[in-house]
């Protein structure tokens, strides 16, 4: 019973990081610990571009008079 438990935590590890190695760039290149690491760096990043995008969207619609882009007028979500 417990072998059949490890099989199955394994076998979805290893969906997990097939599919990490899909979505991350450069994911298919690197070992799976340092896939690891390339999805943390990757997930800075596009949060990163994510404040970037909201805060030049903010400042078009404040410059076209509109307020805020996403119509929230309490501001972005923290």
């Amino acid at each position: 019973m417990v072998g059949r438990r490890r099989r199955a935590a394994a076998m979805a590890v290893s969906r997990k990081v097939r599919e990490l190695r899909r979505l991350v760039p450069g994911g298919a290149a690197v070992p799976a610990d340092r896939l690891l690491l390339r999805t943390a760096d990757y997930i800075v990043r596009l949060r990163a571009r994510v404040e970037l995008l909201r805060a030049l969207s903010e400042l078009i619609c404040a410059h076209q008079g509109g307020g805020h882009a996403d119509g929230d007028e309490a501001g972005p979500l923290a």
